[in-house]
């Protein structure tokens, strides 16, 4: 599909809006923003962090729910579930479009996701938006629009309560995340200085440095062929990869002993070290070597905010106030994130079977085995070991409790 069809697919159903004027903010007229250029995400240790989050945000689990007085009481089998944990739009799965959204987050600090609906305001599709310019107008009423300018050159007017706009570093600006330019530009290069002394050490490891004295008077034109003759004989075309070289008596070769200086392995590690800091990780994790105690500190510090994040913007942006209302959410759930230890599975069950607080296909789960079909795997198993606190009296003496049940015996 083309640039411009593609477009089009997307923003077709949009209608121009006419008397939109630019934006005024409490802090002014701010409503310009250009995604910094990403620089940063060309260095390797930068795109390692960044992907190792991205990664391990793609195992969250989106999901639409009805919940009535903090009680999930519902998870519909519809469309929304479809779109939220298979296909959000006819390119991405759902893992590639969660892996898109953060690392555009981590990035640029503010990553866009366009609601795409049909004339009855059903949602048909979710699409991240990778543009070079977007500026805030609003309209008589004082509702936010956002003119995104594309690569192809096309631009689109969207509704800003039909983007999800998730932020990170918000602090300045009362819509954007403040950018990392300025801040992840000293370690960046403080990372690729170390990175160029390495390199051109070992380019001039083999270099030979040294002064030709001439023995007696020699024409300049003859002085430059025979230079040109010793240079080569080393590196040129006449070179046989010996490393030896040859002048006559005319000439005499005196070397200058050059001691090459370059960062030790504590620089470079105190340069990595930096900016996996900034990201919250550590080398270990990027690695793919981290202990159950490294990843539980990353998901608190790391993937549980952003899920936080995603399923309360999410929520308020895909569903009306009135939806809203009647108890519909998208949750972001962790039960992929699979990081614990099998004695630590273990110790889990152990608590969460007898109080009856997990399904057969939940624990299967957590152990890695497939789900049962039907009805059965959706079972709650649960101890007999367990009495309500109001029936402890009762359950002692043998009658019989809330449920109608008879603990006595015959």
């Amino acid at each position: 599909m083309e640039i411009r069809s593609m477009f089009s697919a997307i923003f077709n159903k949009l209608t121009n809006k006419t008397g939109l004027r630019r934006a005024k903010l409490l802090d002014g007229y701010s409503n310009d923003y250009t995604p910094w250029n990403g620089e940063a995400y060309d260095d390797a240790t930068v795109r390692n962090c960044i992907d190792t989050i991205a990664r391990h945000a793609s195992k969250l689990h989106p999901k639409h729910i009805v919940r009535k007085e903090g009680t999930v009481i519902n998870e519909p089998d519809d469309a929304m579930n479809y779109l939220l944990g298979v296909r959000p739009n006819w390119l991405m799965s759902s893992a590639a479009f969660i892996r898109m959204i953060v690392a555009q987050y981590y990035t640029y600090n503010n990553a866009f996701v366009y609601i795409q609906r049909d004339t009855n305001g059903k949602v048909l599709a979710l699409w991240p938006l990778n543009f070079t310019d977007l500026t805030l107008y609003e309209d008589r009423e004082s509702n936010f629009y956002a003119k995104f300018t594309f690569g192809s050159g096309e631009s689109a007017v969207v509704p800003y309560e039909d983007l999800i706009h998730l932020r990170r570093h918000y602090n300045r600006d009362y819509i954007w995340g403040d950018p990392d330019g300025r801040v992840m530009r000293g370690d960046v290069n403080l990372l690729q200085a170390t990175k160029t002394a390495i390199i051109n050490a070992v380019k001039n490891f083999g270099c030979l440095r040294g002064i030709i004295k001439w023995n007696g008077t020699i024409r300049p034109e003859d002085q430059k062929t025979m230079w040109k003759d010793f240079v080569d004989s080393f590196v040129g075309e006449k070179s046989n990869g010996s490393g030896i070289g040859a002048l006559d008596n005319r000439a005499d070769f005196q070397n200058i002993p050059t001691d090459y200086k370059t960062f030790d392995s504590s620089q470079m590690e105190f340069a990595r070290d930096n900016i996996y800091k900034f990201f919250g990780i550590s080398k270990e994790l990027v690695a793919g070597k981290f202990k159950e105690e490294e990843y539980q500190a990353f998901y608190e510090s790391v993937i549980e905010p952003l899920a936080i994040d995603l399923s309360q913007e999410f929520t308020e942006k895909i569903f009306t106030p009135k939806q809203r209302g009647f108890g519909n959410e998208i949750v972001f759930e962790t039960n992929r994130l699979s990081y614990m230890s099998t004695a630590s599975k273990v110790k889990l069950a152990s608590v969460m079977v007898p109080a009856g607080a997990i399904r057969r296909n939940e624990l299967r789960e957590l152990f890695g085995y497939a789900g049962l079909p039907g009805k059965e795997g959706e079972e709650i198993v649960v101890s007999l070991n367990y009495v309500k606190t109001q029936d402890q009296s009762k359950y002692q003496v043998g009658e019989k409790g809330e449920e109608g049940g008879d603990d006595s015996e015959e």
